[in-house]
């Protein structure tokens, strides 16, 4: 009995070691998942010189600020800064200033005060002049294109029964010279000084007709000073003379 628990026991043995042992799984490879292509562009990094150029924009209002905007999406070129003109010599100056008379003037009165010191009022536009005193109603009317000078009489009150025309002129002996005559005949000027003089902002000038007064914005004389006599053009008032200051009044022609 004792023999067969032990060939029993031996032949259990036995078939325990028949049976195979258990081989542990490999675990499965993880497969990484392929890149797909990207589509976005990558992002450009702003270089040193870019962001130090974002820092230095400052906008003074949203207008400009929209506008600075628009140029930057544009791709607008840099607005280079305008160049600075070169400065004008004495020379070139002192003739800007006699160009003004002709672009800047169109019509002018003033208060002409003679050597002889007997005083006019003038008033002139285009080919019209109308010469008066400060005394009397007489007023000489001329004509510079036809030539032409008549002396009117415009108030009964001083005039009486001579209202009216009185008498034609020699043009030129009725003519008085204009400061813009006054002008061309200037051929050589320096600058003396510059300043506030009868109001107004001036040059006064060394030249071959005397020492002159300009208006150094209209290029208009207020005066010529020779050695032993001076011509005074004071009260000056531009672009406001109307046609009726220098044309004879309709209800003193006779139909």
């Amino acid at each position: 009995m004792e023999y067969l628990y032990i060939a029993i026991c031996v032949i259990i043995l036995l078939l325990a070691g028949c049976v195979p042992e258990e081989v542990p799984e490999e675990p499965e490879p993880i497969v990484q998942p392929e890149e797909q292509p990207t589509t976005e562009e990558p992002q450009q990094e702003e270089t040193p010189e870019e962001e130090q150029i974002e820092e230095e924009i400052h906008y003074d209002d949203e207008e400009d600020k929209l506008l600075g905007e628009e140029l930057f999406e544009e791709g607008a070129e840099e607005i280079q800064p305008e160049q600075e003109e070169p400065e004008l010599t004495e020379e070139e100056q002192i003739q800007q200033i006699f160009d003004y008379a002709e672009t800047k003037i169109k019509s002018y009165s003033y208060k002409y005060k003679s050597p002889l010191g007997k005083q006019y009022t003038l008033y002139v536009k285009e080919n019209k002049i109308r010469i008066g005193t400060l005394s009397d109603d007489y007023k000489i009317y001329l004509d510079t294109e036809k030539k032409t000078a008549e002396e009117w009489c415009i108030s009964h009150t001083k005039c009486g029964r001579e209202t009216g025309k009185i008498a034609d002129l020699d043009y030129y002996d009725a003519y008085i010279e204009t400061p813009i005559d006054w002008l061309p005949k200037i051929t050589e000027a320096k600058k003396i000084d510059e300043g506030f003089y009868y109001g107004k902002q001036c040059w006064k000038l060394d030249t071959n007709i005397g020492t002159v007064i300009i208006d150094s914005n209209f290029g208009f004389i207020y005066s010529i000073e020779q050695e032993d006599k001076e011509y005074l053009f004071l009260d000056a008032k531009f672009n406001i003379v109307k046609d009726s200051d220098v044309n004879i009044p309709e209800y003193l022609i006779e139909e």
